[in-house]
């Protein structure tokens, strides 16, 4: 009997352990769970999906959000279709059958602060197909202000190598105001806005047809500080400019006779010449315009480059604004950009394919055809969701989706908008970890992975915050200088320790009712202007002091033949030397035993000349004070030690 009242008593207590535990776990993952699938929102409700099981959860700085879910889909265009497409299982999908999915997702909340960002690979001045992962390395290397959180892979590309220059995205690539590719292929274009607005304008779908009848060339011109200070239009490509007018002069490629011919570019005009002979970036993606130039003009001697080879271009003009702009040194670039209403893109990239879904109903993308699938929701307040679904292995519970499968999916994380990226052995989420490291989230299908033509990168740059501690016994007072907000929305900011959250009022923030000698982890928050808060990465440890160990003194007693000395000391936290502290008389050095020491007259003769201990505690876990006291065998030796100390001490607090 009083086993079975045992077994009932921790049945309770552990049925009250499971309770608390649930009640404490983020309510997002456990309303992660689904009960009940989620459909693709069109009248027959194609698609559905359901959340099985939460993998993985990771809360991120600047308020990204990743988790990774197993669920399960079907759609009905999929019945009797291969249940994880090309290269996979042969079997066919059921009607009313679930078939299970490996799903990632990345929420990118709208804030100033953190930018979407397209890339390519430019090194060489070509087309470098890349993998996501080295497409984070080679940004960062290039653009050493910025710091990458996360990446996707981006738009279809030329993966065959088939263009006379090759290995280029199928669209636009614009990243940061510059147009590597200016034109859009398919349906259209995505264009990243930061700008803080908490709803679905923050990302803006293009027409292709319309913002390629945009487009106009131009060259910017920058000043000493890397600044673009001018801006003129350029109306003519290899192709002499009348009166009042600019041309733009490069080589082409194209694949007659043989691919990747190169033919070098006569310079036909003798309007004002300016020429880059070595440029920075140079991508004639095509013979009708798309066309990227970036360097420093080297010459305005026709004759010295008159045949423009690769890596050159040149300026030819006839407008009297842009001819007294430029000169050798000056840096310039040529693009083609949009005009118009279409004006100032900074982030763009190309659809690819279609939309997926609009106003949350699937438009039924690629019915009935299951991929791996990397694609972009767009939530109402303006959050834009990467998600990236793996295929192609239906034996490891990866079969990929279907169009109205893809809705289903947006519509289960709140999207409303969706929009398609390349898909099958290009699909990658590369995660940015704690520690730092690169982590690819999915399971890409061809076992590794692929090279891209482009790539989509989450990225920020740090906050300058500079935090000095001041270390008190019970109490750290944080001095806190915001040195540059580097475009976060910073309206307030926090300093979390020990389980509190304080605002940095006036650049200060103190903690109180610490523990003694303790290292405490403390980290940075801000709110911006929509009362949203954002965890920076940016973090350190502060520390407490000791209880001071206390010195009574130092006893010499002599005697015939020797001197005997006692260290009278208090170190409840054993933080000092002064049971074994080293000393030196009269030139010959010792140490304490356990506080106490005994020599002989005949080792250091019978008048004690010199005496010199040195003590040492720490302050902090990490700051160790050290202090030599002279003449330690005479009484009053510690007493003027002391009074230089306390001296020493006011001063420092003053200065």
């Amino acid at each position: 009997m009083k086993n079975w009242k045992r077994i009932i008593g921790l049945l309770t207590v552990l049925s009250f352990v499971l309770v608390f535990i649930v009640v404490l776990l983020p309510a997002r993952e456990v309303q992660a769970i689904d009960t009940a699938y989620t459909d693709s929102g069109d009248a027959g409700k194609t698609g559905t999906y359901k959340v099985n099981e939460v993998k993985e959860i990771n809360y991120m700085p600047y308020g990204l959000v990743h988790y990774r879910h197993i669920g399960e889909s079907t759609s009905t265009t999929m019945v009797g279709k291969d249940v994880d497409g090309y290269q996979g299982s042969n079997d066919t999908v059921k009607a009313g059958q679930y078939y299970a999915q490996h799903v990632n997702v990345l929420e990118v909340p709208s804030t100033t602060g953190i930018k979407i960002i397209p890339w390519m690979n430019y090194t060489g001045n070509k087309w470098n197909l890349t993998t996501v992962r080295n497409f984070i390395e080679d940004f960062e290397a290039k653009n050493p202000e910025w710091h990458v959180m996360a990446a996707v892979n981006g738009d279809g590309f030329d993966i065959g190598r088939n263009l006379a220059f090759p290995a280029q995205s199928n669209g636009a690539t614009i990243s940061e105001g510059n147009f590597f590719k200016s034109k859009s292929s398919g349906w259209g274009i995505m264009r990243f806005i930061r700008d803080g607005r908490q709803d679905i304008s923050n990302f803006a779908y293009l027409d292709a047809n319309q913002v390629n009848n945009s487009l106009i060339t131009v060259v910017d011109i920058y000043d000493e500080n890397d600044n673009i200070i001018a801006r003129y239009n350029i109306e003519h490509h290899n192709k002499a400019p009348n009166v009042g007018e600019t041309s733009i002069y490069y080589g082409v490629f194209t694949n007659q006779p043989n691919a990747y011919t190169f033919y070098p570019k006569e310079v036909d005009s003798n309007a004002s010449f300016f020429g880059v002979a070595e440029a920075e970036i140079w991508l004639p993606n095509d013979t009708e315009g798309d066309f990227y130039g970036k360097g420093i003009i080297s010459t305005t001697d026709k004759s010295s480059l008159s045949t423009l080879q690769k890596e050159q271009f040149a300026i030819c003009t006839m407008n009297s604004d842009l001819k007294a702009a430029l000169a050798i040194g000056t840096k310039v670039r040529v693009q083609r950009v949009y005009s118009g209403e279409f004006a100032y893109v900074e982030n763009a990239l190309s659809v690819f394919g279609a939309r997926v879904m609009e106003d949350g109903v699937a438009l039924g993308f690629e019915p009935g055809q299951r991929f791996p699938r990397t694609f972009i929701g767009v939530k109402p307040d303006g959050t834009n969701c990467f998600i990236v679904v793996d295929g192609r292995n239906g034996d490891e519970g990866r079969h990929g989706l279907d169009g109205y499968e893809m809705g289903a999916l947006l519509r289960r994380y709140g999207c409303v908008r969706g929009y398609n990226l390349d898909g099958g052995g290009s699909v990658t989420m590369i995660i940015r970890e704690p520690d730092g490291s690169l982590s690819c989230k999915n399971y890409p299908s061809d076992g590794f992975e692929r090279t891209d033509g482009n790539c989509v990168l989450i990225a920020v740059k740090r906050p300058e915050i500079e935090i000095e501690t001041k270390p008190e016994i019970r109490k750290i007072d944080l001095k806190v200088n915001l040195n540059d907000n580097a475009g976060h929305d910073m309206q307030k900011l926090f300093i979390s320790l020990n389980n509190e959250k304080k605002e940095v009022i006036d650049g200060k923030a103190t903690f109180e009712r610490l523990q003694p000698g303790t290292n405490y982890e403390y980290a940075l928050s801000y709110e911006d202007s929509n009362s949203l808060t954002f965890n920076l990465e940016q973090k350190g440890v502060a520390q407490t002091a000791y209880v001071k160990p206390e010195l009574n003194g130092i006893k010499c007693t002599e005697s015939s033949d020797k001197f005997e000395f006692v260290i009278n000391y208090r170190d409840s936290n054993n933080i000092s030397n002064y049971g074994i502290a080293p000393i030196k008389i009269n030139g010959k050095a010792y140490n304490f035993t356990e506080g106490s020491l005994t020599v002989l007259k005949s080792d250091v003769g019978e008048k004690i000349e010199t005496c010199v201990v040195d003590l040492e505690y720490k302050f902090t876990p990490s700051i160790t004070y050290k202090r030599s006291l002279n003449n330690a065998h005479l009484s009053f030796a510690l007493v003027f030690e002391n009074m230089y100390a306390n001296l020493e001490d006011l001063i420092k607090e003053i200065y």
